[in-house]
């Protein structure tokens, strides 16, 4: 027993050793939005623009693939008004756990968790949404030197929201769902 313990050990420390770890910041420009299905937001909003920021550490894995999670300052939600739309916008600590494939360009995919921060309701108050958010994030890289931009898109799969009114159709009642959609643009350095 001991001796598969102590081989255990000296392949887990051989391992971290051999694997190479970047830490790094970032800034970048986020669009987002409340959707009602996997991507539409027609009753819910129109999409708005804010700025992110965070952290990354990267942890190679292989020759191809590397552990990146991030933490992610972020304001997300519906800034803009629509006639009958909500207008939510939200502040939330992201934290992706993507995993990057290849080297140039590089692919990320992974979950994501959020905490609600706050939420600011400018019209159509419906309800109070749901202070943890998750769902699975999917993107593309570059890197150059120390230098890297990401693209990223989220989708989240928890109801924050439920949503009903009556449409302008006598006939038809809208009851819906809410999640989050974002898209970032991110531009980063790795200082180690």
């Amino acid at each position: 027993m001991q001796k598969n313990l102590l081989i255990v050990l000296i392949s887990l420390l051989s391992f971290s050793v051999q694997s190479q770890k970047k830490i790094g910041v970032f800034a970048g420009v986020t669009t987002s939005t409340l959707t009602d299905g996997f991507f539409n937001s027609f009753y819910l909003g129109s999409h708005s623009y804010s700025l992110h920021i965070g952290g990354v550490y990267e942890l190679t894995l292989n020759e191809k693939i590397s552990f990146r999670p991030k933490i992610v300052y972020n304001k997300q939600g519906n800034s803009e008004s629509l006639t009958d739309n909500i207008q939510y916008v939200t502040s939330y600590i992201n934290l992706p756990l993507n995993f990057k494939f290849f080297n140039q360009p590089y692919l990320l995919a992974g979950p994501q968790i959020g905490f609600l921060l706050d939420t600011k309701k400018t019209e159509f108050d419906v309800g109070d949404m749901k202070t943890l958010d998750y769902g699975l994030n999917l993107g593309i890289g570059w890197s150059i030197k120390d230098f890297f931009i990401d693209f990223t898109l989220y989708k989240g799969f928890n109801h924050l929201l439920e949503v009903s009114y009556v449409n302008n159709n006598p006939y038809r009642d809208v009851n819906m769902v809410a999640t989050n959609f974002t898209a970032l643009l991110s531009f980063g350095y790795h200082f180690l």
